[in-house]
């Protein structure tokens, strides 16, 4: 969030708006900290004046941020003064230059309404301190109790305080910098890893199917006649073509900036995605002879959502329901709409699970590893990504279940 500073340049009476620190800046370390105390105390001693100072610029008033540990210091870290006098400080940072004030107290555009030389620091010299993009730290500055015409080499030695300072900002920026870009590699990484388990989740299963049937009929082929044969490869070529889009969708999505991966809403028929599923599972179902009902209002329920995510929700969903649910189960697949949401239901016969498996239903460390009625193993990553993606859909889902009974998946659109 953006934050502004009104100053007053005194000499010219003219007030202006700075942008300062902002709360994205990353925090002072201490070692930089300490080696600015240093240089303070260094700078203190050199010049031999009492006081040498950090100001930090905020949006109402001036703070204290550091000062030298000389004797004779009268500035506390944390004192505030209010923008309402046209400070020393003030006008270095509106000019964006240095400010020497040799005698405040001779000086009839210092002497009056000046906090400082009230103090009796009638002598001043300040440098701007600036971000590395612009926004306004603060000032270094060093005050007299006497007057002080600061010769070239003390204001060189200032400067060289103001660059350094503005040196140690700018790295600690671009340590932020790294350390976020390394953040988002790393999580660039984890989402790249995610999706390869998607693809072998979602995949592997079909071609196992696939393969498993290949076999079959390959030892008995001699046994079978040839309406059968073609009911059979029919099958098994409809579920190759399932197989090849959702390994298409899965390896586009895997050119894309994961991180930043939106869904893109169009018109979706989801009864047509559970038709394309049933087809994409026809063998699992066929294999443990599992009985599917469909309780849809109509032959299309038209949201607009992201298709590719709902189909992977819904794959990932009702693959778990075949996987768990034993030879001779039923699933029940359920469209209904409640005012303007849509509600869809997978339920299933299955083994179901208890209230520890349901707590970390969606976590990838402590997922549903547990082996399908016939054996089926488990990635470990189906729900856990259906989780991502119903946030990322807005969708709301309720899951309930009991050991022995099965399961029921209730999303809302």
């Amino acid at each position: 969030m953006e934050r502004y500073s009104r100053v007053k340049i005194r000499e010219t009476r003219e007030f202006k708006t700075v942008k300062i620190s902002s709360q994205l800046k990353p925090e002072l370390i201490i070692p930089v900290i300490s080696k600015w105390q240093s240089l303070l105390d260094n700078v203190a001693k050199i010049l031999q004046v009492p006081s040498a100072l950090i100001m930090s610029l905020k949006e109402d008033s001036i703070q204290v941020f550091m000062k030298s540990r000389t004797d004779g210091n009268i500035y506390e870290v944390g004192e505030e003064a209010k923008l309402i006098y046209g400070l020393y400080c003030e006008t270095v940072i509106g000019t964006q230059e240095r400010l020497i004030v040799p005698n405040a107290a001779k000086d009839p555009l210092w002497r009056d309404n000046n906090p400082d030389a009230d103090l009796n620091m009638i002598s001043y010299i300040g440098f701007p301190i600036n971000w590395p993009d612009g926004e306004v730290f603060g000032t270094v500055c060093a005050l007299d109790n006497k007057e002080n015409h600061f010769s070239d080499d003390f204001s060189n030695l200032m400067q060289h305080i103001k660059m350094q300072v503005e040196t140690d900002l700018n790295l600690l920026t671009l340590n932020k910098e790294l350390n976020e870009k390394n953040s988002q590699l790393e999580q660039q990484i984890y989402l790249k890893s995610k999706f390869l388990s998607l693809i072998s989740h979602d995949v592997r299963g079909g071609i196992g199917t696939i393969h498993e049937f290949l076999k079959l009929l390959t030892a008995d082929f001699d046994d079978y006649d040839r309406p059968y044969l073609k009911m059979i490869l029919n099958s098994l070529c409809d579920n190759a073509e399932s197989l090849y889009q959702t390994l298409e969708g899965l390896l586009q999505w895997s050119k894309n900036d994961l991180i930043h991966l939106e869904p893109e809403y169009t018109p979706v028929n989801i009864v047509g995605i559970f038709e394309q599923l049933l087809i994409y599972f026809n063998q699992n179902l066929v294999i443990k002879d599992l009985k599917v009902s469909k309780d849809f209002s109509s032959e299309k329920v038209i949201v607009s959502t992201d298709k590719n995510m709902l189909t992977t929700i819904l794959r990932n969903i009702l693959s778990n329901a075949i996987k768990y649910t034993g030879k001779g189960g039923k699933i029940t697949l359920r469209i209904t709409q409640l005012d303007d949401h849509h509600i869809i239901e997978i339920e299933d016969t299955g083994i179901g699970m208890n209230k520890s498996a349901l707590d970390f239903l969606y976590r990838y460390d402590k997922a549903h590893h547990e082996h399908g009625t016939f054996g089926e193993s488990s990635a470990g990553v189906g729900l856990m990504l259906t989780k991502d993606f119903l946030n990322k859909i807005n969708a709301l889902v309720e899951v309930k279940s009991k050991p022995g009974k099965g399961t029921k998946f209730k999303i809302t659109l």
